[in-house]
């Protein structure tokens, strides 16, 4: 009998991890990058575990570029800010311009096409480091301020909706988010530059901040911060590039 006891006791534990991984929430960010022509795009995602999560912000973030110009803007009152264009629908995925945005739609194109209507900027956007909405005849928002943030003014938006990340162009996973299978996007950044994109503080793009995720199973909300990429990534780079300068050496 007690053999018994012990028996559904650990099978219970056993199903209450498991539910609590499968109800994980926000796990961490991941990126796709790739070249269009000249420039390099970069996606960021907030990943999730279920395709029923929604994003509710990002906030505390530190983005930054050492690629000459910074962070490109295309040329329009309603494109030189972070603020994605929510008046001519031009900020889609393949947009040549920098914006953040809460999700994405479609818009006669495929799902995830466009920024959601329902992104905002906290007041750390300002006008001295990188307005939301630059006002007329001013310079383009280059540079993310520090600390910035952006949310969705509405979640149950229809456009607040994940996305299977199995066939996500060029991955960077970010710190926990290895075993994301879905995610929100939340960032498409633009750089002038086809050098090879390289994370971190060391490198020439910075992208960290934390996410607050509604879980789609049981409504809590999770809250984490991720770096990208994942340190491991780093270190495994790092050994990488090490082995390829001896092979070089004594080639």
């Amino acid at each position: 009998m007690t053999r018994t006891r012990t028996f559904i006791f650990t099978t219970a534990g056993l199903l209450a991890a498991a539910a609590s991984t499968a109800n994980a929430g926000f796990l961490g960010f991941v990126a796709s990058v790739r070249q269009v022509g000249g420039y390099t795009l970069v996606d960021v995602y907030a990943g999730v575990q279920n395709a029923s999560d929604r994003f509710l912000n990002v906030y505390d973030a530190t983005i930054s570029t050492t690629v000459s110009g910074g962070f490109f803007q295309a040329a329009g009152s309603n494109t030189s800010g972070w603020a994605p264009d929510l008046v001519g629908f031009t900020s889609s995925r393949n947009a040549i311009d920098s914006f953040m945005t809460a999700g994405g739609t479609d818009y006669l194109l495929p799902a995830g096409s466009f920024a959601a209507a329902s992104t905002t900027g906290d007041p750390n956007f300002t006008a001295a480091y990188g307005a939301w909405n630059p006002a007329p005849g001013s310079a383009p928002a280059n540079t993310v301020p520090a600390l910035a943030g952006w949310y969705t003014s509405n979640p149950p938006e229809l456009t607040n909706t994940t996305e299977g990340l199995s066939s996500l162009v060029g991955r960077v996973n970010g710190t926990g988010a290895a075993g994301a299978n879905f995610g929100i996007w939340c960032a498409h950044l633009v750089l002038a530059t086809t050098d090879p994109i390289v994370f971190g503080a060391l490198g020439n793009l910075r992208f960290q901040a934390s996410a607050s995720i509604k879980d789609g199973v049981d409504g809590t909300t999770t809250q984490g911060f991720s770096v990208i990429p994942a340190p491991g990534a780093l270190a495994l780079a790092a050994t990488a590039s090490g082995t390829a300068r001896r092979r070089r050496r004594h080639g």
